[in-house]
């Protein structure tokens, strides 16, 4: 019986891995690199578009950005699979620093998001610790009782 399971399992393992080693030379061998950029140019000018629609004072402002860059995104992993490339790679990664360039570059986030109050802090870190003994206390008490 052991040793069907471990042929199965083999089995498994092997279909497994044949079928990653597939997808790994359909894509790998066959990314055609200059058909992505083309494609990824095409991402660009919609997402340039939606920008320009946008104020330039808005561009930090993720809930107006949020649908246009979730488009790109989609728009970039799709032109992706009709080049027969991974998602994401380093043409798509390109594109993506130029657009962060273009665009976020002037982003600071660290000032949107302040310290949260000391005493915040001080609950979010003290409350578990002290459930820590009632919880050993419930195992212990729970494992002592007799069926």
């Amino acid at each position: 019986m052991q040793n069907l399971q471990s042929q199965i399992t083999q089995d498994n393992n092997t279909v497994f891995e044949e079928s990653f080693q597939d997808q790994y030379t359909q894509y790998h061998y066959h990314c055609y690199e200059q058909e992505l950029e083309e494609l990824g140019e095409f991402c660009w000018e919609v997402f340039d578009e939606s920008m320009n629609i946008i104020n330039k004072e808005n561009w930090c402002n993720m809930e107006m950005v949020l649908r246009s860059y979730s488009h790109l995104t989609e728009c970039m992993d799709n032109s992706s699979m009709l080049a027969g490339c991974f998602y994401p790679n380093h043409v798509v990664e390109h594109l993506f620093m130029k657009i962060h360039q273009q665009y976020f570059s002037s982003c600071n986030n660290e000032e949107d998001l302040s310290d949260a109050p000391p005493g915040v802090v001080l609950v979010a870190t003290l409350l578990p610790i002290a459930l820590i003994p009632f919880i050993v206390y419930i195992v212990v008490w729970k494992s002592s009782l007799k069926y």
